[in-house]
């Protein structure tokens, strides 16, 4: 991971940041879907410079980096493209190298949580009510007994079944380089990304 480009949220009164990262993040994982290979590898991982997650205590921050081996293949993934109708609320860097000093190398991986609020809802729904509760009132109904994680996450919403979920990010600290390739997220159980 030698190029990475930048992306900030730019704030604003009227749209909570957590919102333009919905959108943010559907764009981005729709590019990398188009740049996945026949194994369903991504060439491009993701990194949360402000990322932050202590004491049950977890926020994602206002900074994404998408990493990439070459710059060709920043170059090709063409974000300023995926996110031009998000142009007022997300600035995003030109393509830039890696800086010689880094502070180390980080995975940044996606956690399934089991039995969350929005699992159950689903289940609960097709179950039971399918067609008389609407999903988003049975995720609240599951909210308040379910299980609580505090991890730090982005929404994304299913373009298949139209289903809201949450993508929670936890963050490992490595002591060296490792490239396995990425998920559709930019994630990985074992690829890292340089922390700078």
């Amino acid at each position: 991971m030698k190029y990475y480009q930048e992306l900030t949220i730019i704030p604003s009164v009227e749209i909570p940041s957590y919102f333009i990262w919905s959108k943010v993040y559907q764009q981005l994982h729709l590019g990398f879907v188009e740049n996945k290979d026949q194994n369903g590898v991504v060439p491009f991982g993701v990194s949360f410079p402000q990322y932050q997650y202590e004491n049950k205590k977890g926020k994602i921050g206002e900074k994404m980096r998408v990493f990439a081996s070459n710059e060709n293949e920043l170059y090709n993934l063409g974000i300023k493209k995926w996110l031009q109708r998000l142009d007022d609320y997300v600035h995003v860097t030109g393509i830039r190298e890696v800086p010689e000093k880094k502070a180390g190398y980080a995975v940044y991986r996606r956690v399934h949580i089991e039995n969350g609020p929005e699992q159950k809802a689903r289940r609960f729904i097709k179950r039971h009510k399918e067609g008389t509760l609407e999903y988003e009132q049975a995720v609240k109904m599951f909210s308040a007994k379910g299980n609580i994680c505090y991890i730090p996450y982005i929404k994304q919403k299913s373009l298949t079944n139209h289903n809201t979920f949450k993508v929670f990010i936890a963050r490992d600290y490595c002591e060296k380089a490792i490239y396995n390739g990425f998920g559709t997220y930019g994630l990985s159980n074992t690829s890292t990304v340089p922390e700078f």
